[in-house]
């Protein structure tokens, strides 16, 4: 394997960290600038994106660059060439874990990069479908176009094409920019609200939002493994959205017929691709709340993102110290300076001699409690069988008391001798004497003790520490689901609101959505809800005094009341009807069923009256 393999592998897993640490760094910036312009926050965003992508590349050129012995894994590679260290299990599964992610980190990467590639490819010639069946604009909206690019003075050419395919206006391209306006949008906005719209999808081509984008996507593909990636990113897309309502409304001067453009396109909305920058982008009930100027629902960055970046950081945090303490060299790089000779003492009381091998790395040997307080010392004889690697494949006692021999075999156990001294056998010596002074075990002893404890304990407090983060996961996401009911009781009050507003003044969907925009943005202005109201008194009156409720709706139904009535006579009468259900109504039509049912009988009445789902029902009452 070459160098540059652990290199990019040693990159991918440092980026985990790094991320976090970046992300949480742009969740402060964008809390410190929540009352500032989108600008800011916009440019700031930016900037952690591009760290995040430029992080990696320096991580792999440092490591490329670095003494080989740094190439296994530079982030976990402070492992421990000194001899004294003992590793306990936890860390051996924690060096076994490290080892098996750093194999297997570059090949799990290049299969997730070749799938979003596919999905980049895939948005790509969806976008190309779309600018290959549009058609050229009529001359009245270019002459709106061109009369926007010499106010925003956009020096760059942009053509405007009409889409029945695309569901909402949308810039693609960036060297050849084309403005996709939809069928639905050019027909059912206003002049104004057009205009306003076409302002925003300029103003992307005047800030080259579009490349910004493509740059984006890129990083996603390349490192779409980290949330944090992805949380930037959509953190540029919001904040880009919010530049260009600023432009927008700057060019224009109408916030409130933008506000109701925007109100008006979310109608039509459906899904976009991905590279198309589109003027439905964004959380439109903020975006329409902050054009008309509602201070009180400004609004910083998501606390959950910054929660979520600390705690992971803590779980990284928690995980790598075990593997930090008991991570030993690779065996592929060049062999340190051996750090035990011959002869090394363990405690004052233990000696041991390893017959003129060297040990890269082996456990203390400890004085059995049980053998001190019986007064028991001497020497154990260990004959320790050795592999192609140094490790001790096998070991047996040729001599020595009993009671010393489980622990001078365990800790042989655990040695690892220079690739010299591989492949042979090896007899080492270890003796145990209890000191003068009544036999007890000296300090240096019992601070191993004390230290074989901590470690106990560290490992149940990370224990309880993981715990403790998925209860408060679990916490967060029961929040989430929480607030998904709420919003679900709010769309279905909604619908309530809607019929009611349709039984009560007989409006149909876009009379009521524009009723609703205004309704929504009454309590930002006490000014604004005056005037729009008696607006709408208005419109309302004008609905119910010009507009035939009838024409063009559906019969659904043709009730027949009379107490003098029977079949015979019911079908006759509905044999004389120039309509019958299924229909549609039309002003003549309806002269025609009056006409018809007054031939009948001269006394009987006519009414119509329009059902929840927009249809007709008419009934006749027979005297």
């Amino acid at each position: 394997m070459t160098a540059i393999v652990p290199a990019l592998s040693a990159a991918l897993l440092d980026f985990v960290w790094q991320g976090l640490l970046a992300a949480f760094l742009l969740w402060t910036a964008l809390f410190i600038l929540r009352n500032r312009s989108a600008r800011a926050r916009y440019a700031a965003s930016c900037v952690a994106l591009a760290a995040m992508a430029i992080l990696p590349v320096i991580t792999a050129c440092l490591v490329y660059t670095a003494p080989a012995a740094s190439h296994a894994s530079p982030a976990w590679a402070a492992a421990t060439s000194q001899t004294h260290v003992a590793m306990p299990d936890m860390a051996v599964a924690s060096f076994n874990w490290a080892s098996w992610l750093t194999r297997w980190a570059l090949p799990l990467w290049s299969l997730g990069v070749l799938l979003f590639s596919l999905r980049l490819v895939w948005a790509t010639r969806q976008i190309s479908a779309l600018r290959r069946q549009a058609q050229p604009a009529e001359a009245a909206v270019l002459a709106i176009v061109g009369n926007l690019q010499e106010r925003m003075k956009l020096r760059r050419p942009a053509r405007v094409l009409v889409s029945a395919v695309a569901d909402c206006p949308s810039v693609v391209g960036w060297i050849r920019p084309v403005l996709l306006l939809p069928t639905a949008t050019v027909l059912g906005l206003t002049p104004q609200q057009l205009e306003a719209v076409l302002a925003h999808e300029l103003a992307h081509i005047l800030r080259y939002d579009y490349l910004v984008n493509m740059l984006q996507t890129v990083v996603e593909t390349l490192l779409f493994y980290h949330p944090a990636v992805w949380w930037a990113s959509a953190r540029i897309r919001q904040e880009r959205e919010l530049c260009c309502d600023d432009l927008a409304v700057e060019c224009c001067g109408n916030a409130l017929c933008y506000a109701r453009a925007l109100t008006r396109l979310e109608r039509l909305r459906a899904t976009t691709p991905r590279l198309a920058l589109g003027s439905a982008g964004g959380s439109l009930l903020y975006r329409i709340q902050r054009l008309a100027g509602d201070k009180g629902w400004q609004r910083g960055p998501s606390k959950l993102a910054g929660i979520l970046a600390l705690s992971l950081g803590l779980c990284c945090f928690a995980l790598n110290m075990p593997w930090a303490r008991g991570q030993q060299p690779d065996a592929r790089a060049p062999e340190p300076a051996p750090a035990v000779e011959a002869s090394v003492p363990d405690e004052p009381n233990v000696q041991v001699d390893v017959g003129g091998a060297s040990v890269i790395h082996r456990d203390d040997v400890e004085y059995p409690e049980a053998a001190v307080e019986k007064g028991i010392q001497g020497t154990v004889v260990v004959e320790a069988t050795l592999d192609a690697e140094g490790l001790v494949n096998d070991a047996r006692v040729l001599s020595g008391p009993l009671e010393l021999r489980k622990a001078a075999l365990e800790s042989v156990l655990q040695w690892r001798f220079t690739h010299g001294a591989a492949g042979g056998t090896r007899q080492i010596s270890i003796a145990f004497e209890l000191s003068a002074a009544g036999g007890r075990r000296p300090a240096a002893g019992v601070l191993a003790r004390i230290k074989r404890e901590q470690d106990r304990l560290q490992a149940r407090m990370q224990k309880q520490l993981a715990e403790e983060l998925a209860s408060g996961a679990r916490v967060l996401q029961d929040r989430q689901s929480a607030d998904a009911s709420e919003m679900r009781t709010e769309a279905e009050q909604l619908a309530e609101m809607f019929a009611k507003v349709q039984a009560d003044h007989k409006l149909d969907a876009d009379n009521f959505a524009q009723l609703y925009a205004d309704q929504a943005l009454r309590p930002l202005d006490q000014v604004l809800r005056d005037r729009e109201m008696a607006a709408l008194q208005n419109k309302l009156a004008e609905i119910q005094a010009d507009t035939d409720p009838f024409t063009g709706r559906r019969l659904k139904t043709i009730a027949i009341e009379g107490p003098t009535l029977t079949s015979q006579l019911c079908e006759e009468l509905l044999a004389m009807l120039p309509v019958h259900e299924g229909d549609t109504l039309s002003a003549d039509s309806q002269e025609k069923v009056e006409e018809a049912v007054r031939g009948f009988d001269r006394h009987a009445a006519v009414s119509m009256l329009v059902t929840r789902d927009g249809q007709v029902e008419i009934r006749i009452t027979v005297q």
